[in-house]
């Protein structure tokens, strides 16, 4: 797999009369690297071999700094900005930007912008674009990185703002999600070396540029009359008031059938044996991968609860084909349909 990434770091400001950021990013301009990376369950990888090429600049401490990459990072896979916190000890990977500016010091044209709009029609608050839980699960043991939810108000905020409003305000996406971003707040290499926060920036970069590959298990539980269950997805959940087959995702640690266990009993509140494999299904969803294992599955309860779903059906052939199933769903259901319910 081969990615490009548009990558920002920071000229010196205020006392310093080196930036960090700038040092990092330089490294990696105008170079290639290939990483080799190791999924983290619940979430799988596209690719355990990315091909990362990085371009971008270093952007000056100022307004010009924080708008002059916006034309420029359209054709790339993903953005990384990189700057200095005077105060971190570890790796901050941002999760938002804030609508304001509240500046501690001058930026390097003088400005002292306190308490003031980055974006005067924008939005108080943005999110990264990057599939915060992967990343999350991908760092959560390593002592280098933490997660942050404060970018500061100074400059690294601003261009992290304009650069997510931008993607916003102008749809820009890859692969049917908006362009990935995030802002990486970098300590002074005291704490940590340049060659440890080199190794986390190409993780990153390969990681934040392909879609996470979720393994879930789908339990098809068939009646007396020959009925499969359909469970309707709560009107708060993502896709809400999609049909679906009781199941979720597989933990650490657990096999499918166990996994497919946990589920039904979490959402159905029922004992459940898990008969034979029925089918595999890969569905690509903008934000992420799905991979569906659906197995055959009997239990003797008589009783289901609705602890996860607002409703659910027993249906025959006919009634099924007229529910609005999830994506991920409808060619398996196709399937069983064509097939018949009294093969599962």
């Amino acid at each position: 797999m081969k990615t490009r990434i548009w990558l920002t770091g920071f000229e010196p400001f205020g006392s310093h009369a080196e930036n960090p950021s700038q040092a990092l990013v330089e490294h990696l301009l105008e170079t290639q690297h290939v990483q080799q990376l190791v999924s983290t369950p619940p979430y799988g990888l596209e690719s355990e071999q990315v091909e990362v090429q990085f371009n971008g600049r270093i952007l000056s401490v100022d307004e010009e700094g924080s708008r002059r990459s916006l034309e420029q990072f359209g054709d790339f896979d993903a953005i990384i900005h990189v700057g200095l916190n005077e105060n971190a000890e570890k790796i901050r990977l941002e999760m938002c930007a804030i609508n304001e500016c509240d500046f501690r010091i001058p930026d390097n044209q003088g400005r002292m912008i306190q308490q003031s709009f980055v974006e005067d029609s924008g939005l108080p608050l943005l999110h990264t674009t990057i599939h915060r839980p992967s990343i999350e699960a991908a760092f959560k043991d390593n002592d280098l990185v933490e997660i942050s939810e404060d970018c500061g108000r100074f400059v690294c905020n601003e261009t992290y703002y304009r650069t997510l409003n931008h993607i916003q305000s102008n749809d820009l996406q890859r692969r049917g999600r908006p362009i990935p971003a995030v802002f990486v707040h970098i300590p002074a290499f005291d704490f940590v070396p340049l060659s440890r926060q080199l190794e986390v920036l190409l993780e990153l970069s390969a990681r934040i540029s392909q879609k996470p590959v979720v393994q879930v298990v789908g339990g098809v539980l068939v009646n007396d009359q020959g009925e499969i269950l359909a469970c309707k997805r709560s009107v708060n959940q993502v896709m809400g008031g999609h049909w679906e087959f009781p199941g979720g995702k597989v933990e650490a640690g657990e096999t499918t059938s166990m996994a497919l266990e946990r589920e039904l009993f979490e959402e159905l509140g029922i004992q459940a044996q898990v008969g034979r494999f029925i089918d595999k299904i890969v569905h690509d969803y903008p934000s992420m991968i799905v991979s569906i294992d659906f197995f055959q599955c009997s239990s003797d309860a008589k009783v289901y609860s609705q602890n996860a779903h607002d409703d659910f059906q027993w249906v025959d052939e006919e009634s099924a084909a007229n529910l609005n199933w999830l994506p991920a769903d409808v060619d398996f259901v196709q399937g069983l349909i064509d097939r018949g319910f009294s093969s599962i």
